[in-house]
């Protein structure tokens, strides 16, 4: 990229950012082998930490719009404003999966919190967008991902996070 490049104005920002709002991105997750052996790196190397880890499944998530489920490992420990989310797949069907056999280790998706998931998934498909893998809690809230990497290689993921019980 030569210097005039470089040194261009971005293009106007879209009118409406939508569901995929910068102000609103809270996580960045990389797809690794082991989440212990990868905190344990970051905390040691880096001194990102300290992480805290749970255990996911989710029995009635969709791959490619069927009924998959899978099960994985988290680590998350917070990275200035934002959330860094360590993912490693465990049992089933999951987008996970193939970019650790297909790419190996690295950045695998950026997370946007949405109000409401099922507005947000219409507004993705109206963009050209395919889900490529969703969950739903019982209380509607949950996550989808997109086939947002087919330029540029990464993932984009809108969450609703779970509802307050009140």
């Amino acid at each position: 990229m030569s210097k005039e490049e470089h040194q261009q104005a971005p293009p106007p920002a879209p009118s409406a950012p939508g569901i995929f709002d910068p102000a609103r991105l809270y996580h960045v997750a990389i797809c690794v082998h082991s989440v212990a052996e990868t905190a344990h790196f970051y905390e040691e190397k880096f001194g990102i930490g300290p992480f805290w880890f749970r255990d996911v499944d989710y029995p009635t998530a969709t791959f490619h719009g069927e009924v998959a489920g899978y099960r994985g490992r988290r680590g998350f420990a917070q990275l200035g404003p934002l959330l860094l989310e360590l993912v490693e797949p465990v049992a089933g069907r999951t987008i996970h999966e193939p970019f650790l056999k297909e790419k190996g280790e690295g950045l695998h998706h950026l997370g946007f919190e949405v109000d409401n998931l099922s507005e947000a998934i219409a507004e993705a498909e109206q963009r050209g967008f395919r889900m490529t893998q969703t969950f739903r809690r019982p209380d509607g809230s949950g996550f989808a991902y997109f086939d947002s990497d087919t330029i540029g290689g990464t993932v984009f993921e809108i969450v609703e996070k779970p509802r307050q019980k009140g």
